[in-house]
């Protein structure tokens, strides 16, 4: 009878635990449900797909975007240095426009190369020192791409010269002209076109087999995963330092005041003189927001669902969304806006913020990148 009673209660919490079981199985086995949280791991990721994709399709095409548009900034310099008139000015300030746009495709990778040749110092240190050019101009001795020389060379040197120098397209022309410093002026905007070329064509070499292949080196197995020094840390780390101190606080947030105990600096913004700050700046939200999605092929966006961080990925599309939506509510020039309504401004600096958090924070911690920058 004892050897009875036991069978029976054993059988007993057997058929329990089975039921139990499952119960388990079953709830698990919802994929319908997206309330149900799956413990199972994802397929590995291809990290090599997601990093090919990146330099193939993203990063060398934008150095090579930049080459080109830089190649013709220098043709219509030279073009403008044998002719000196309206037309060929119209020419250079129109290249210079193509130029500063294609510039904001190709400003998030200040690693490798772009470190090496100190590419974002030497492109687009803003605001220009216009007193600093003027100087060089008027002693005739300089070099451009020098540390002392940083703030008066580039991008914003050329939209002080070609588009700062008068209030009209003649006056303009007459400093290249009439003027006394008219062939000085000249030389300083070949020697300008100069360096933007070939620090640019440097860069680009340099991610070819010829000029010491960091392609190579960018996808090399040495340098999967994401730890400290691998290319995904690499590339999110930069990233995210440009969102945040170039993107979010160069574009809006310094010129709105953000960051000078709310004094406006309406001067500070990226292309003054041009008038167009606004259009660069929505311009590098979306390219920011085409890297994270990879483009059309396999990006970070991807990595974080392999992650099963799909809230996450959502909540940042939004965020970026947002912001570009906010930043289109307003009008070029952006100066004016920060003159006459700067409360939509930092509006839009806010919006930005609210994705900083969840890229720099949320998306690098669920990746297990550690933020350096």
């Amino acid at each position: 009878m004892k050897y009875t009673l036991d069978f029976n209660y054993l059988t007993g919490i057997l058929f329990t635990w089975l039921f139990i079981a499952g119960l388990v199985i079953s709830c698990d086995s919802n994929d319908d449900d997206p309330d149900v949280v799956r413990s199972t791991p994802a397929p590995e990721f291809d990290q090599f797909d997601m990093l090919s994709n990146y330099v193939d399709n993203l990063i060398v095409p934008a150095y090579s975007d930049l080459q080109i548009q830089a190649d013709l900034m220098k043709t219509a310099v030279s073009t403008f240095e044998a002719q000196p008139n309206l037309v060929n000015l119209e020419l250079m300030q129109s290249n210079l426009e193509s130029l500063r746009v294609t510039w904001q495709y190709a400003n998030f990778y200040q690693f490798g190369p772009a470190e090496t040749n100190n590419l974002r110092a030497i492109i687009n240190t803003y605001p220009t020192n216009a007193d600093k050019i003027d100087m060089n101009i008027e002693s005739g001795s300089y070099s451009l791409g020098s540390p002392d020389n940083i703030s008066a060379g580039g991008l914003p040197a050329f939209d002080y010269l070609i588009n700062g120098l008068g209030d009209t397209p003649q006056q303009i022309v007459e400093a290249f002209t009439t003027d006394p410093s008219a062939s000085a002026r000249i030389t300083y905007l070949v020697d300008n076109a100069a360096l933007v070329e070939n620090t640019i064509s440097d860069v680009l070499n340099a991610w070819t087999p010829a000029g010491g292949d960091y392609r190579g080196t960018f996808l090399s197995p040495l340098n999967a995963g994401t730890g400290i020094g691998s290319s995904i840390d690499l590339l999110v780390n930069a990233m995210i330092l440009h969102f945040e101190q170039f993107m979010s606080e160069g574009k809006i947030g310094i010129p709105a005041g953000v960051l000078s105990g709310g004094v406006p600096r309406p001067t500070a913004t990226e292309a003054f003189y041009g008038g167009y700050s606004l259009g660069l700046a929505i311009t590098n939200i979306e390219a920011f927001k085409n890297l994270f999605n990879g483009g059309t092929g396999t990006g970070l966006d991807d990595l974080l669902i392999s992650a099963q961080a799909i809230v996450l990925y959502d909540e940042i599309e939004t965020e970026l969304e947002e912001a570009i939506s906010d930043a289109s509510k307003l009008t070029d020039p952006l100066s004016q806006n920060i003159e006459d309504d700067n409360d939509r401004v930092v509006q839009v600096y806010n919006s930005l913020q609210e994705a900083l958090v969840l890229i720099k924070v949320e998306m690098a911690s669920t990746l297990e990148i550690v933020i350096t920058e």
